[in-house]
């Protein structure tokens, strides 16, 4: 078959072809195959739409293609070759099934003891049926043979056995039972399997089946009785309907993935379909890295908050040996993070040739695919991006996430995997939050600096471990076979002569400087609201130029003039350092990430305010209503001290007069003694002299002391500012913990 249609392309899966009809369409409306001369065609008698050619196919697509025939045809050449060895027509080879093998061979053995009895008696093969026939007979009411030497040669329960399943009928076993099985071995051994009595109906012909489909294929996958019940109520007669046990019959013939089509997407499906295992054996150590973003399934301490957090984990694996040669931890997967485990890799084992990644936002952006500033292509490599939902394409750098960081994730007590226990798993979630809202931290939770250790003792440790996917090699110590683990793979290319691309010394941070296009206006170059300044840009004023920055510096920027070699833009001489010079938003340097966090913080500083002003609206609709309450009985204060105004309930008015301090003094209002104030409370001039306080005299605090104290104790700043005081920072929690 040379012309297919959309459907039947998306249906063959064919590489570097879409998964789906409208894509397909879509693919040859871009590429404009209808108008192509011999490769496009109207359908007919199908409603309209086109026919394509495979000459207008990719070349991966049209390969796959002829491979598909030609294993067909060595199919169909096998099964010709194989009728004529047994004198059956090629169209008549049918795969036995279990009952028929089992009756083949019991009649194979049957006819085999009478040509023994023939050669061991000389018996011709009607004597020698006969007396097997008697011997059978008699076996079965426990007599003795005709024979006395065959009780010593036959297995007779064996041949009983044997005679009751070679029959496929009540009839007991007869001579010419046996002779029409001697006629039928002339033509091979399978012609003693029985055939079919009747031909099985086809589960697609059955004509309930595709009416019954459009319910059960769905993706909310209802059972067979809710489908066949839905089903039934289309019916105009519903006798017609099957019975339960019929639709599970039917649906129990399809095949394993056909069961689940239409219930499962193609992401799902492809999980039960054949895949093509990718062969490593001819790569070298930095042939392909492969890289992805996971995030960590237990929490941890946050690096600025100390809030409960998931890290983002970005691992980079060299395929050839299996070998993590670089990570990052951050906050979560993004340019920045990607760059640096690839700088990590790079500086560490080697550039790499070709960088295979999946189609996240970590790995397509202008920090790496840029044409100026692309850290890809200063370094010459090549990016591949895996096929959209097909993660067996990058199934290395999937078991790696399986094994060794959800491992490290359930060894915490914060782990919040699937597999952890729910209740266990609300207590710890309960417990980290309120230990760091009183004082600031948990002991569950692993510290940012502690975290980066284990994961590096993690993977040198899993650098060490004998890999399956590496070749055996025999071990020195035990003398047994084992594998290869990736840093012994990876040190016996260096001795067969592998020498790693390094990155130059000194040139480490420039190639890995993230790169951005700015123009030039008076000597000012302007990136993230900071204005950077420099005299050797006058000459380059309205001129575009490439701008490396620093991610956690923002005091200067490394200013280079744009270069095209081969028509490509690239980075070039360096012009200058332009140093931070100050404008009218900020007063001190904000780098990349300080920006991010300003601009987080800024957000929920937004939400925030919003609920502050709800709820003072809600406080002072309440007063209002309050005051409106009773207008008759109301008691203001008055300025003078020890006296007030009760509004007379009466005609007339109270007299009034000054004091010599010209307040206003009610005549006649009874005099109320004012009670005695609280005693005096501490003022504190800092937090700081606060915290010191707490320590001292714990017992002196009060609860809205405590209060700020705990506010204090959850941010990064005030700690940093208590350590640098003197405070014993862990005396303080002990102390807030007590009082909790």
């Amino acid at each position: 078959m040379s012309w297919y249609t959309a459907r039947e392309l998306a249906e063959l899966a064919l590489p570097g072809l879409p998964s789906t009809k409208q894509k397909i369409n879509d693919l040859a409306a871009r590429e404009n195959w209808a108008a192509l001369d011999g490769c496009a065609r109207q359908r007919e008698g199908r409603g309209g739409g086109f026919e394509y050619s495979v000459a207008v196919l990719p070349e991966p697509a049209r390969a796959e293609l002829e491979r598909r025939q030609a294993s067909r045809a060595l199919e169909a050449l096998a099964v010709q070759n194989q009728g004529a060895l047994t004198g059956e027509p090629a169209g008549a080879l049918v795969a036995p099934n279990a009952r028929q093998i089992l009756m083949m061979q019991a009649r194979a053995s049957l006819l085999m003891e009478i040509e023994r009895r023939m050669i061991a008696h000389d018996l011709t093969q009607r004597q020698a049926s006969l007396q097997l026939l008697s011997d059978l007979d008699l076996a079965r009411k426990g007599m003795a043979t005709s024979d006395a030497g065959d009780r010593h040669e036959a297995d007779y329960p064996a041949l009983i056995t044997a005679c009751g399943l070679a029959l496929d009928r009540k009839s007991g076993l007869s001579l010419r039972t046996l002779y029409l099985w001697f006629s039928a071995r002339q033509d091979g051994i399978r012609a003693l399997a029985p055939k079919q009595k009747k031909a099985a109906v086809p589960i697609q012909d059955l004509p309930w089946f595709p009416g019954f489909l459009k319910f059960y294929a769905r993706p909310a996958k209802p059972t067979v009785a809710e489908a066949l019940a839905d089903y039934t109520r289309t019916l105009a007669d519903p006798s017609l309907a099957p019975s339960a046990k019929q639709v599970r019959t039917a649906l129990a013939k399809l095949g394993a993935v056909d069961r689940h089509r239409g219930r499962e997407g193609a992401q799902a499906l492809k999980a039960r379909l054949a895949y093509v295992s990718r062969s490593t054996d001819d790569l070298m150590p930095t042939s392909v890295y492969t890289a992805d973003g996971k995030t960590f399934d237990a929490e941890i301490a946050h690096l600025l908050t100390g809030q409960p957090f998931r890290p983002e984990l970005t691992s980079v694996l060299d395929v050839a040996t299996r070998k993590c040669v670089g990570f990052s931890v951050s906050l979560k997967e993004n340019c920045i993070a990607v760059a640096d485990a690839l700088r990590m890799a790079s500086c560490a084992h080697g550039i790499p040739a070709i960088f295979y990644v999946d189609n996240g936002p970590g790995y397509k952006n202008k920090t790496l695919d840029g044409d100026v500033t692309g850290m890809l292509g200063q370094l010459g490599i090549t990016k591949m991006h895996s096929r959209a939902y097909n993660s067996q394409a990058r199934g290395i750098i999937e078991r790696f996430n399986g094994s060794v960081w959800n491992p490290l994730a359930r060894k915490l007590p914060t782990y919040v995997g699937r597999d952890m226990d729910r209740e266990a798993r609300k207590r710890v979630f309960t417990s980290t939050r309120r230990d760091v809202a009183t004082s600031g931290s948990s002991p569950d939770l692993m510290g940012w600096e502690r975290f980066l250790e284990v994961c590096q003792a993690v993977i040198d440790a899993y650098n060490e471990q004998p890999h399956t996917g590496l070749p055996k090699i025999r071990d020195a110590e035990t003398g047994r076979e084992r594998h290869m683990s990736p840093n012994e793979c990876w040190q016996r290319h260096i001795e067969q002569g592998f020498e790693p691309v390094h990155v130059a010394h000194g040139e480490a941070d420039e190639l890995f400087r993230p790169h951005v296009v700015r123009t030039v206006r008076r000597c000012l170059i302007e990136w993230n609201t900071n204005t950077y300044f420099h005299l050797d840009l006058t000459p380059y004023h309205g001129m575009k130029v490439a701008v490396g920055i620093d991610i956690k510096d923002g005091s200067k920027v490394w200013v280079r003039e744009i270069d095209k070699v081969d028509g490509t833009e690239l980075p070039g001489r360096l012009i200058c350092v332009a140093a931070f010079a100050g404008n009218e938003a900020r007063y001190v340097p904000k780098s990349f990430e300080d920006a991010a966090i300003e601009r987080r913080a800024n957000a929920q500083l937004r939400l925030v305010g919003q609920k502050a002003d709800r709820i003072e609206q809600q406080l002072r609709s309440t007063l209002l209503l309050e005051a409106s309450d009773d207008q008759s009985s109301r008691t203001l204060p008055c300025t003078a001290a020890g006296s007030e105004w009760r509004e007379p309930l009466v005609d007339g008015q109270a007299n009034k007069r000054e004091d010599d301090r010209g307040l206003v003094l009610i005549e006649g209002a009874p005099e109320v003694e004012q009670p005695a104030g609280p005693a005096k409370r501490r003022v504190f001039a800092s937090d700081v002299d606060l915290a010191a306080f707490a320590v001292e005299s714990p017992e002196c605090l009060t609860e809205n002391q405590k209060k700020v104290l705990r506010g204090c104790l959850s941010r990064r700043t005030d700690l940093d500012l208590f350590r640098l005081s003197g405070v014993d920072v862990d005396a303080l929690r002990d102390v807030l913990r007590a009082a909790a």
